[in-house]
């Protein structure tokens, strides 16, 4: 049986978890909603930080940009994600639409403000930190040390588990090559041989630049493994 199908579940923490209903319904009245175009910026580098995002619909990518102009992509965000929980005064990197994307924007003032009359909501926040960093510290290790067919098999894995039944075996890549590249730290040309590989093997099958099959979950679970 694949570790897809026994994997447990965490149950998904939101700013919401555990509140009482006043306390819901005062952070309701500071939420507003954005759209956003594939393509469209919801923040950039440098920026002020102001505000608090989730993502309702679609998938939205983070990129950090070196004063030389190299980039490194963060993250691909996914509906239930938070972007800009931070305790900086500016965005540390540039957020994108990939897809058609409707976020939820919270004032960053009176949410912290908020934070501090609320214990539940401020250790919301705090377990959501968490569970960032600890997607942090998976990516660090998948570009130090695994080889670029494990590090594909590490996105394809992350990619998977946001899908539910049996359609987490038909992932869209809806990013560019080029994404793929600068997030798992290689080049273009790495990541198509690596597909390549993946494909030869039965490990993958491949319909087309941006529809890719795992045909072997077992396998791209073990390759993926961040231990």
């Amino acid at each position: 049986m694949s570790p897809q199908s026994t994997r447990e579940i965490e149950p998904l923490i939101t700013i919401y978890s555990g509140l009482s209903a006043a306390e819901a319904a005062r952070l309701d009245a500071l939420v507003s909603r954005r759209r956003l175009d594939p393509g469209a910026y919801l923040l950039h580098q440098h920026t002020p930080a102001r505000s608090v995002f989730m993502i309702q619909e679609g998938m939205l990518m983070l990129e950090r940009s070196s004063s030389t102009g190299r980039r490194q992509v963060m993250a691909f965000s996914h509906p239930g994600n938070y972007i800009g929980i931070t305790h900086r005064a500016h965005y540390e990197f540039t957020v994108s639409a990939l897809t058609a994307a409707v976020v939820q924007e919270i004032p960053l003032k009176p949410f912290l403000t908020m934070q501090d009359e609320s214990p539940r909501l401020k250790e919301n926040v705090r377990s959501i930190g968490g569970n960032i960093l600890a997607h942090t510290l998976d990516q660090v290790f998948a570009l130090g040390q695994k080889k670029a067919h494990e590090r594909v098999c590490f996105l394809l894995r992350q990619l998977s588990e946001r899908q539910a039944g049996a359609s987490a075996r038909r992932i869209e890549l809806v990013m560019t090559r080029q994404d793929i590249a600068d997030y798992l730290g290689l080049t273009i040309e790495t990541v198509s041989r690596a597909f390549g590989k993946l494909k030869r093997e039965g490990i993958i099958d491949i319909f087309s630049a941006h529809t890719v099959e795992i045909l072997n979950m077992d396998t791209v679970e073990e390759l993926a493994l961040a231990d």
